[in-house]
């Protein structure tokens, strides 16, 4: 008797607006696809990602950021018309307690962040150059992310917008239709959803005593002035109204948001009815997203919790595409750990090159690629696993070019920029997130001696009286090998001697013993980067003279 055809598994209707289906080639296509679904073709989407320059932003801001550009590049990946929207709400009030924490900030408690215009505009300008660095923010715009017009980006200031007037008009047609918007927001009163900024002190504590279409007569609590805000530019919408409001003004497509931000209850939850009984349009596509939380533990990233890491600390110890792909790999609606200890950088970088190997042979890791890059992956796929640099480093005592030989000899094909770039982010995370386990901060302070074994000793006389290659050979034990390396770099293990002679030579170690023998001092860890290294200064560098590369023997 024949066998009947199995039946093919049927692809499940997703109802809920914000949940992602799992047989889709990637999260960010399927984003893509309801947006094009919804627009006709010759229509430019728009996607927003905005966010507060409250504190410097973080990985966990990056994230709403990441989900924009990746939906954009789907869209262009269908030959869809679309551009990203850069928002700064740097017309939010500065909140009480963050005022009392940050002395930038003192006084400035209820006023707008972007009236402190230097302290507003260093954070964005910051936030833009990692973009920049990342290939998100395009090469013509400025260093407050201008663009010509007409472009694929815009970077908006809201302090500036609604200063302007740019809102003036459909501000005033939501304090006309106040109450109604209460009532579809869920709301008892049009006047709470709108604060005014005083006229006489700045603050946004004020209550709203009369409010209509051309005026608010308010009292502020913060100065006692009672006085009636004649300009819409001084009339706050609240969070949920003001996102509508710019929707609108904007004609604003999309926009990724935290999962806090889409559960019941939520912002995208209360303000759909205002979109389809008010505003008579369907509110933007939502690309929700997790949280991004730290290596170890259960909190999240927060910038109000002291902030970082940054784009820029990725940066230093991972290529571009890399950092790309963290953040891009899974579901976006699953939480991410990122961190910089040694099972996260290792771990991120064994993935990465498996990956990376996958692509030729298609399917999802080749679409995955071309929404991370516009580049071939080619020359990832000849490079030697992070581990190999690591060692290769620490094997030549941190000198980035007898490293770099010493892979190029062993990896036919490998040398080229991209090794020189990974030799980079091994020896940045080497001197920084890892110098606790390889190369750590120096000592004890300067000018308090510490007692050394005699290993120190009798090494410190091998090597005022060595004058051949390498360092002078003894039986010793595991113990006095961890005596030689505490004394020199304050870890229990290192390079062999052998080339720690060939690239300091032996008088620079006797020099460094002595000066930990008898004035605590590590001259070898002096606060400085290798050279080669993208990691900014600080405790625990190893200093690397030029030299030439240790012999054969040391590699």
């Amino acid at each position: 008797m024949p066998r009947r055809p199995r039946a093919r598994k049927q692809r499940p209707r997703v109802e809920d607006p914000h949940a992602q289906d799992p047989y889709a080639e990637h999260w960010a296509l399927e984003y893509a696809r309801r947006l094009a679904d919804r627009h006709p073709p010759h229509h430019r989407i728009l996607i927003q990602t905005s966010m507060s320059p409250s504190g410097y932003f973080h990985v966990g801001n990056f994230r709403d950021t990441v989900c924009a550009h990746l939906v954009h590049r789907a869209l262009r990946r269908m030959g869809r018309r679309s551009a990203v929207l850069l928002s700064f709400d740097d017309y939010d009030p500065v909140r009480s307690g963050q005022a009392a924490r940050d002395p930038e900030l003192a006084g400035h408690g209820g006023r707008p962040l972007g009236e402190h215009r230097e302290r507003a505009a260093r954070i964005c300008r910051t936030y833009l150059a990692e973009l920049r660095a990342m290939g998100i923010l395009p090469p013509e715009a400025d260093e407050d992310g201008r663009t010509p017009p007409g472009g694929d980006w815009r970077t908006h200031y809201q302090y500036e917008r609604y200063r302007a007037g740019e809102y003036r008009a459909i501000q005033r047609r939501y304090q006309r239709d106040a109450d109604r918007l209460a009532a579809l927001l869920g709301k008892d009163d049009g006047r709470d959803l709108f604060a005014v900024y005083c006229l006489q002190c700045g603050r946004n504590t004020t209550e709203i005593h009369r409010l209509d279409r051309r005026a608010a007569r308010y009292r502020c609590l913060s100065c006692g002035a009672e006085l009636t805000a004649r300009d819409p530019a001084d009339v706050k919408p609240s969070w949920a109204l003001d996102w509508t409001l710019r929707v609108a003004h904007e004609s604003i497509d999309c926009e990724p948001a935290g999962q806090d931000h889409c559960s019941a209850g939520s912002t995208m939850d209360r303000t759909r009815p205002v979109y389809e009984s008010y505003l008579g349009s369907p509110q933007p596509v939502i690309v929700p997203y997790g949280l991004v939380r730290a290596e170890h533990g259960s909190g999240k990233i927060s910038g109000s919790r002291g902030g970082g890491p940054y784009v820029r600390d990725l940066l230093a110890v991972h290529p571009v595409p890399l950092v790309l792909w963290l953040y891009a790999r899974r579901d976006c609606l699953a939480d991410l750990r990122l961190g910089f200890g040694p099972a996260a950088f290792l771990g991120a970088y064994e993935e990465f090159d498996r990956f990376i190997r996958s692509v030729p042979g298609g399917g999802r890791a080749r679409v995955l690629w071309e929404l991370l890059t516009d580049e071939e992956p080619d020359g990832y796929g000849t490079l030697p696993r992070m581990r190999t640099v690591l060692g290769a480093l620490y094997a030549h005592g941190c000198a980035p070019e007898a490293a770099r030989r010493h892979l190029a000899d062993r990896h036919p094909g490998a040398d080229g920029p991209l090794l020189a770039e990974r030799i980079g982010h091994a020896l940045a995370w080497l001197t920084t997130h890892g110098r606790d386990r390889y190369w750590p901060a120096a000592g004890g302070p300067a000018g308090a001696p510490v007692p050394a074994g005699g290993a120190v000793d009798l090494l410190i006389g091998q090597l005022r009286a060595h004058t051949g290659p390498g360092a002078p050979h003894a039986g010793r034990t595991r113990a006095e090998f961890r005596e030689i390396y505490g004394a020199l770099f304050g870890t229990e293990h290192g390079p062999r001697l052998d080339t720690l002679a060939d690239v300091f030579g032996p008088a620079v170690l006797a020099d460094a013993l002595e000066a930990y023998r008898d004035l605590g001092e590590r001259p070898l860890c002096v606060g400085e980067v290798p050279a080669g290294s993208r990691a900014g200064a600080g405790p625990g560098a190893l200093r690397v003279p030029e030299l030439q590369e240790a012999p054969s023997r040391a590699r």
